[in-house]
């Protein structure tokens, strides 16, 4: 699978973190396990760069895919907006939520 993990961070100025990717690449697809934006740097379109940064990565290894799933139906909003399609939901999972899982077609370097 050459699985290798992918982290991609946002750091303040006195250098904490405060947002940040972590997945990895593996059979060709990047995949964003977890994403998570500090709520002062919500809005600004955080969320967006990051996912860039971590995309540029996974084709720089030789990715042509992405996926990512969310149990946030506006987190599924913001990945729409970045290129990304649904392809499936679990509905109940967990009870009284769905887990949507999203994909997208990343360019050829």
């Amino acid at each position: 699978s050459e699985r290798k993990a992918l982290v991609v961070f946002v750091r303040d100025e006195d250098g904490a973190v405060v947002a940040g990717i972590s997945g990895y690449t593996a059979w060709g697809w990047l995949y964003v396990q977890w994403l998570w934006v500090d709520e002062r740097l919500r809005g600004q379109h955080m969320a967006g760069k990051m996912l860039d940064a971590a995309e540029q990565e996974a084709m720089a290894r030789g990715c042509r895919n992405a996926w990512i799933d969310t149990f946030n139906p506006n987190a599924a909003k913001v990945y729409q907006r970045q290129g990304y399609e649904p392809f499936g939901t679990l509905a109940d999972f967990p009870i009284g939520r769905s887990r949507i899982f999203l994909q997208k077609r990343l360019a050829l370097v």
